[in-house]
């Protein structure tokens, strides 16, 4: 199959319409609530074990639910932009396509015997601790909000009532600057207090890596002809900064809660539903690239970082043209000849 055909095919056929046989009679002989679970759960999505304490909460969330008759709420928290080092940034690209298709196939899972139906609600940062913990530019955050919410409404018409996709920023939450100011500073602090008390060393590296790769050093000012010992610094704030932001009380609310389920692409200490962002990726889609890789008579849909995406720019593939999306970065799209495998690399 062409790759444009593929593609075109997948954003038709995101949504499934049947279930398996073996999935209605679960349906009949244990009711909406466990098969929902059932469905959520699935090892066809779920990369990781589910830690014990959330288990609960989801089960929690999906009584309230369908005990209101409402729709189920999938909600995943994320940066809200595109990282600098990939050439489709500030903007969405095939990565966000991918992400947003698979989300929804996993939602008509439920949706297809759901009447309710299910909101997938991609909750975005706000600009300002993205341009306080690592240099990126307000505007640029802004232009990918906007690019992504293009891309949604090309994607919506192929979706069914019952399932619908939106973007929202957490400025809406914060309508007085002051109250948000005054609690993103408390929060800040109190990881402050912990990261001298406790984070371990491991833990200390592990997250000033994360940060280095995010860092923008020219972004909204100039970082790049800073002192050693100011780069560090910067350095060391990112992640204190981004675990502060992500305690902010109102997050905790619209993400998590009776009817919400909290989905991320990696697992998270407190408890989430990790489902990666494809079938075959984990790599988040704001920070990744999106290609396709040929398998078969198919193709398969991945997420590359900055430097997956290096390590293989000369291994054999195709630069398909592009109609499919009529927005920038979709122009084109790698399509690779064989498995993209990086465990040789670890």
């Amino acid at each position: 199959m062409e790759p444009n055909k593929y593609l075109e095919e997948k954003i038709k056929t995101c949504v499934q319409t049947e279930i398996r046989t073996v999935d209605r009679e679960f349906l009949n002989s244990q009711g909406m609530e466990e098969y929902i679970y059932r469905m959520l759960t699935s090892k066809n999505f779920r990369k990781w074990k589910i830690v014990d304490n959330y288990i609960e909460e989801i089960k929690k969330s999906i009584k309230y639910a369908v005990s209101k008759n409402e729709p189920l709420e999938l909600t995943w928290f994320f940066g809200g932009y595109k990282l600098w080092r990939i050439s489709s940034s500030p903007y969405v690209d095939w990565a966000e396509l991918f992400s947003i298709i698979y989300l929804v196939n996993y939602a008509s899972s439920v949706a297809t015997v759901y009447d309710p139906g299910v909101k997938i609600i991609f909750w975005a940062a706000h600009p300002s601790v993205m341009k306080y913990q690592s240099n990126i530019p307000e505007e640029d955050c802004l232009n990918y909000r906007e690019s992504f919410n293009m891309l949604l409404n090309i994607i919506r018409p192929s979706l069914p009532n019952n399932i619908t996709v939106e973007l929202k920023s957490f400025e809406i939450l914060y309508p007085n600057p002051k109250e948000y100011l005054e609690e993103l500073n408390r929060m800040i602090l109190e990881v402050e207090r912990e990261y001298k008390k406790g984070w371990t060393v491991e833990r200390k590296d592990r997250k000033n890596a994360s940060s280095v790769l995010n860092i923008q050093w020219q972004g909204a000012e100039n970082w790049r002809d800073l002192s050693a010992a100011e780069k560090e610094e910067k350095i060391r704030r990112g992640p204190i900064i981004h675990d502060g932001y992500c305690r902010l009380s109102k997050i905790g609310q619209v993400i998590r809660g009776l009817g919400k389920i909290d989905l991320t692409a990696t697992p998270i200490p407190n408890g989430s539903i990790a489902v990666g962002c494809t079938s075959s990726s984990v790599t988040k889609f704001w920070t990744g690239f999106g290609v396709l890789e040929k398998r078969g008579d198919g193709y398969v849909e991945r997420i590359l970082s900055p430097k997956q995406l290096d390590s293989i720019k000369g291994r054999p593939h195709d630069i398909i043209k592009s109609k499919i999306i009529p927005l920038k970065n979709f122009e084109e799209i790698l399509v690779f000849h064989d498995t993209i495998d990086f465990s040789k690399n670890k």
